[in-house]
């Protein structure tokens, strides 16, 4: 496949201005910050704000009761990693170094509570790479929608246009703030919000970045993806605190039968058709144990059962998390974590049924490592999670990752790619250990760390890849 390759004009001038402008605005946040405090301190009545709830620009309000509220805010990201042997061959010469950056704006105007609207506009930049990582997209329309409530008690809102929805763990459905492009559906959301139930029903269509300019793929602005619809419900139970329940049932209809990208819909025969793909699952999560000065137990588990079809495919797959997690209540607050993912994976190729679960629009990094060498998709998975907070400001988080395929004739997905039809490879792919440290500079501004190596085992060997790799990141968050 044929790619192009879009390059800033100046990636040097770009990135001394990304820097400038961020220490510009980071010291004129310190001395907002500052000249607040001060404002605070000498108000007997007014307690103290944090500054994330303080914007660098203060908010325009008008009418006769203040009724009218428009807030400016906007935040940057810059993040530079270096990518070692990613497809476990050192024969290759594929070691990388990157940046990308992601800066957003955004306004929102409300009016009481009755309603709202939002205009988000974004850039996203790769800088430096040797391969387009189709992390670019330049100024564009982000999010716009607009918000209404019939009467300003009422627990119905309703919300029409381009939107970020992530729900429940974001397994399923995140915002993946972790790509330098995030995930956005046009369409409408209607939500129901008690102290007790909250209920989203959703008819949207996923948004896209890529393009197809024949025969070369790239990224532009955001679009809806033709002729394909998410939908469903997602409910959150609180009413039996303080454990917590969340029921949801999903669709995903691809009804476009011909198209250049993505790929058009196919069995495993490679006949073309159309996809219609149902999710229904549960999620429980609350404390088992708990006792003051001690420390808690907590606990996790999620499942959820997809049918329907992929063209002419009868389509049946599962999936299932657990966790169970223990912090203690000391110094440094250590919490400590062991959880299982698995995801079923195709039994057998050309059979007229695929079992390769799909985790939709979910996020594939933090919950199952930092390299996303895997997600949840033919996958099985034991993890042992350690964090620590040893300051206000620090916390520490050291994870170990077993991976497995959960068939071994399906693929190895978000990988190298590979597939064995025989299952004569075996499952084992194998282990991640990764270091991140997070450091809150300020109220604004944080500042965020990783190393990870992959270790791989005899699924990746008897492909010819058995050559370790690593991964190192820097990156820092500024809210204005």
């Amino acid at each position: 496949m044929t790619k192009i390759t879009r390059r800033v004009p100046n990636k040097t001038a770009y990135f001394l201005s990304v820097i400038i402008l961020t220490l510009y605005f980071n010291m004129l946040s310190f001395g907002f910050a500052v000249n607040q405090n001060v404002r605070d301190n000498n108000a007997a009545t007014t307690e103290p704000k944090s500054q994330a709830q303080l914007p660098l620009i203060p908010p325009v309000v008008w009418g006769s009761a203040d009724e009218w509220k428009l807030q400016m805010r906007a935040d940057q990201r810059l993040r530079v990693e270096r990518r070692d042997n990613f497809d476990l061959d050192k024969r290759k010469a594929d070691n990388d170094d990157l940046a990308i950056v992601r800066t957003r704006v955004n306004f929102d105007l409300t009016y009481r509570s009755l309603w709202r609207v939002y205009l988000e506009v974004a850039d996203a930049r790769q800088i430096g790479a040797r391969s387009e990582l189709m992390q670019e997209a330049y100024w564009h329309l982000h999010q716009l929608f607009f918000e209404a409530k019939l009467r300003e008690d009422s627990p119905w809102s309703l919300r029409v246009g381009r939107q970020a929805m992530p729900l429940g763990d974001q397994r399923l459905v995140d915002y993946g703030s972790w790509s330098n492009l995030l995930r956005l559906f046009d369409g409408v959301r209607l939500r129901y919000k008690t102290n007790e139930v909250e209920t989203n029903f959703f008819v949207v269509q996923p948004d896209v970045y890529q393009r197809r300019h024949k025969p070369a793929l790239t990224t532009d602005d955001p679009h809806p993806l033709r002729h394909t619809y998410f939908y469903g419900i997602y409910s959150t139970f609180s009413c039996w605190r303080p454990q917590t329940l969340e029921l949801y049932l999903m669709g995903l209809s691809d009804r476009e039968k011909v198209r250049s990208f993505p790929n058009a819909v196919k069995s495993e025969t490679g006949r073309f058709g159309t996809s219609s793909r149902y999710t229904a699952g549960a999620r429980l999560y609350g404390p088992l144990w708990q006792r003051s000065g001690t420390g808690k137990l907590g606990y996790e588990i999620e499942s959820a059962y997809q049918w329907g079809n992929v063209a002419d495919d009868d389509l049946h797959a599962a999936m299932l998390h657990a966790d169970v997690h223990y912090t203690w209540d000391k110094p440094w607050k250590p919490k400590l974590k062991i959880e299982g993912n698995i995801a079923t994976g195709d039994r057998k190729f050309g059979d007229g049924q695929t079992n390769t679960f799909s985790p939709l629009f979910g996020s594939t990094h933090s919950p199952y490592g930092i390299m996303d060498f895997v997600r949840l998709q033919n996958l099985r998975e034991l993890a042992l999670i350690l964090s620590l907070e040893p300051t206000k400001k620090l916390k520490l988080q050291v994870e170990a990752h077993h991976y497995w395929l959960d068939s071994r004739t399906d693929s190895w997905y978000n990988g190298p790619g590979l597939r064995d039809k025989t299952g004569q490879s075996g499952r084992d792919l194998g282990e991640e250990l990764s270091l991140v440290a997070t450091y809150k500079l300020s109220e604004r501004v944080t500042l965020e760390g990783g190393i990870a190596h992959f270790f791989p085992d005899n699924y990746p060997r008897k492909h010819g890849k058995p050559d370790g790799a690593n991964f190192a990141y820097l990156q820092y968050v500024i809210n204005f």
